[in-house]
């Protein structure tokens, strides 16, 4: 008996488990279209931005190609800085930026419906793919637009 009421709360569990998955699956779209604008907000302490932030925009110019400008800046002490203008081959939800001056590293942008997670993969600890050390990290930046954003070489922003 009790064998019997555990295989009914297991196939019932099952059910809704598997119920629920399928609601999640059919939430997340194929493609998601990228277009846009996204911050990373560093943290403010005495009138300091000590933590990293940028801007990164996005323009869809077709299924598989997107045009991006992106700018980070570590903040204080030293504000060191990077940005990159380019355009890549996008796939649905996510582009990869190859540097040409170095071929040891790679930086991914994968995107959600209201952000995008950046990040490095290295085969060389020593790379910076073009950037200072630490100037690229992991990060979520925000979605704050879906407007069509005008790509141009966001270096200038210098430390905001």
């Amino acid at each position: 008996m009790k064998n019997i009421l555990f295989l009914s709360f297991f196939l019932v569990g099952q059910s809704l488990s598997t119920d629920s998955s399928k609601d999640l699956l059919t939430k997340i779209p194929a493609f998601i279209n990228p277009t846009g604008t996204y911050l990373l907000k560093g943290e403010v302490k005495d009138s300091r931005i000590v933590g990293h932030y940028g801007e990164l925009r996005v323009r869809l110019l077709d299924s598989g190609a997107i045009a991006l400008c992106f700018y980070v800046n570590k903040g204080y002490p030293n504000y060191e800085f990077g940005s990159l203008m380019d355009t890549l081959s996008y796939d649905g939800s996510r582009a990869i930026f190859k540097p040409a001056n170095d071929s040891s590293c790679d930086i991914y942008f994968v995107f959600e419906l209201r952000s995008v997670g950046i990040s490095q993969v290295l085969t060389d600890p020593h790379s910076g793919c073009g950037f200072r050390p630490g100037v690229i990290i992991p990060a979520v930046f925000e979605k704050t637009s879906s407007d069509v954003p005008v790509i141009q070489d966001l270096s200038v922003h210098g430390s905001f």
